[in-house]
């Protein structure tokens, strides 16, 4: 109830690490190093192989590496309109206009 409400506000209150680089809170030191790792950090293991291009992380390297579709992969489904594109990205915010 009442109380459990405020043992639950005060252990997020308690609960937390501050960036001693941007001064951003964060609500576990895991997520306090994730946040270093990818906002502060230059490193990038992940290496395309189709290219120089390197990322952070997995899902980045997963996206650009959809850019390198010889052909348009999408298309839009908007009868009349042949938009295609190769990243289902850009199919997204083409719909956004549509």
């Amino acid at each position: 109830t009442e109380l459990k409400l405020s043992f639950f506000l005060l252990s997020i209150l308690v609960n937390h690490v501050t960036c001693a680089l941007c001064d951003m809170v964060c609500s576990s030191v895991s997520s306090l190093k994730a946040h270093i790792r990818f906002r502060h950090c230059n490193e990038r293991p992940f290496h395309c192989h189709l290219c120089d291009g390197s990322f952070k992380n997995t899902y980045d390297l997963h996206k650009h590496v959809e850019t390198h579709n010889d052909s348009d992969a999408y298309s839009c489904d908007v009868e009349g309109c042949g938009f295609t594109s190769r990243t289902l990205r850009t199919l997204r915010q083409h719909y956004k206009r549509v």
